[in-house]
């Protein structure tokens, strides 16, 4: 349906600037530059506002045959983008609460993610946390994810285990739980 590479970095989020687009862009370039690496990058999700300076970057660095669009994708599809990815890279300035990093670690998938917002708390220790303006730190860690396959597969094993942390049921208790002792501190 979407005739995805055999090998590509997968992004998933709505294209706009707060998540960061411009520097992940920045960062494939030196990594087809620098490293030669043989991904595209797949991006999946629908254009937000001040879309049109994403499109602008892949024209400015060339990247027009590396870089794939999907627009926005059904739920059931994304389990399989996940599955297929060799890396989610998710590198938003602010995210309230990073499901695409979840689920990509729920796939046994390997996550790059910003170091700023929620993303630290969801990834924890199971994935790469970066500064979101560093286009060198970013471009590494890609790399490293991609070929480092000792600490690929600890992050594939970490992931797993971290997103089996989390559940709809396990927050609808803890949000319960809030009510609760807001409610015995008010009373």
């Amino acid at each position: 349906q979407y005739a995805l590479p055999e090998r590509f970095i997968l992004f998933v989020s709505t294209i706009e600037p707060r998540k960061n687009v411009a520097t992940l862009l920045q960062a494939f370039r030196k990594l087809k530059d620098d490293y030669r690496m043989p991904h595209r990058l797949v991006l999946a999700g629908r254009k937000g506002w001040l879309f049109d300076d994403v499109f602008a970057t892949v024209s400015a660095l060339r990247l027009e045959q590396e870089c794939i669009f999907l627009g926005r994708v059904e739920v059931e599809n994304l389990l399989y983008l996940y599955n297929c990815a060799d890396l989610l890279v998710h590198p938003a300035f602010y995210e309230g609460f990073g499901l695409p990093p979840l689920e990509a670690m729920a796939c046994g998938t390997p996550v790059v993610a910003s170091n700023v917002s929620a993303l630290p708390e969801i990834v924890g220790d199971a994935g790469l946390l970066v500064d979101p303006n560093d286009v060198a730190g970013l471009t590494v860690a890609i790399w490293r994810a991609l070929t480092d396959e000792q600490m690929r597969a600890r992050m594939i094993a970490r992931g797993l285990a971290r997103a089996s942390q989390f559940s709809w049921q396990r927050a609808a208790r803890e949000t319960l739980r809030v009510y609760h002792q807001l409610g015995d501190q008010a009373g």
